[in-house]
Order: structure tokens, then C-alpha cells, then sequence
């Protein structure tokens, strides 16, 4: 069972200088497909497992990914929907080819996210 957005449209909620993201799944995360994306979301490059920082976090159980971000003005709301919106799909189609590895029995540590 794949990862898979149930809408590529987050709710949106800005108070102050943080805009807060969250887009839901078709289905709850289960322990290997939030590792996977955990995995993913926060390695550096292809051939780098070295951990890097990302805005993006999800629990076991639950059917959203959220992203908290600092925010100038509302005006930058909908570019910063666009990009983090592709950045998570990024992230959910590499988690999902991680999560196949994983599944198949192969070497998950090197796979590379698209």
C-alpha cells in the first residue's frame, strides 16, 4: 500500500509570523511507511544518509503530514503552498520507493529517492 496524498490542496492556517501546512493521506501512517519517510525526509543527498533538517513531521496512526514555517507576509502564503506541497511529494515518492525495498527484502540503504 503506497503513500499517497488523498489532495495535493493543504489546509492553510497563518497566525503571526508562522503559517502552518497539512496535507492528509488516503490511509493512516503504519510503522514502515513513516520510517521510510522518515528516512527520506531528512536525507541529505542520494548517496548521503546524513541527517538535515526538515520542516516536515508525521505520526504513526494518524492520516496528515504537517509543516510549520516562518512567514513574512501573507502574500508569500500561496508560493510557499506550491513549493512545500512539491517538496512533500518529492519526499513521499522516495519514501515510497524506500518502503518497496524495504518490503522486498533488498538493501533499503540504497535506494534513491527520485
Amino acid at each position: 500500500m503506497p503513500i499517497r496524498l488523498a489532495s495535493e490542496k493543504p489546509e492553510v492556517q497563518h497566525k503571526g509570523w508562522r503559517a502552518n501546512f497539512r496535507w492528509f493521506l488516503e490511509q493512516p501512517w503504519d510503522e514502515r511507511r513513516l520510517a521510510s519517510f522518515l528516512m527520506v525526509k531528512h536525507r541529505r543527498k542520494d548517496t548521503d544518509w546524513t541527517r538535515r533538517g526538515s520542516p516536515f513531521y508525521a505520526f504513526l496512526g494518524t492520516t496528515n503530514v504537517e509543516c510549520s514555517v516562518p512567514v513574512m507576509s501573507p502574500d508569500s502564503l500561496p508560493e510557499l503552498e506550491t513549493v512545500l506541497t512539491a517538496e512533500i511529494k518529492g519526499i513521499i515518492a522516495g519514501a515510497n520507493r524506500l518502503y518497496d525495498e524495504m518490503i522486498s527484502g533488498r538493501d533499503w540503504r540504497s535506494v534513491t529517492p527520485p
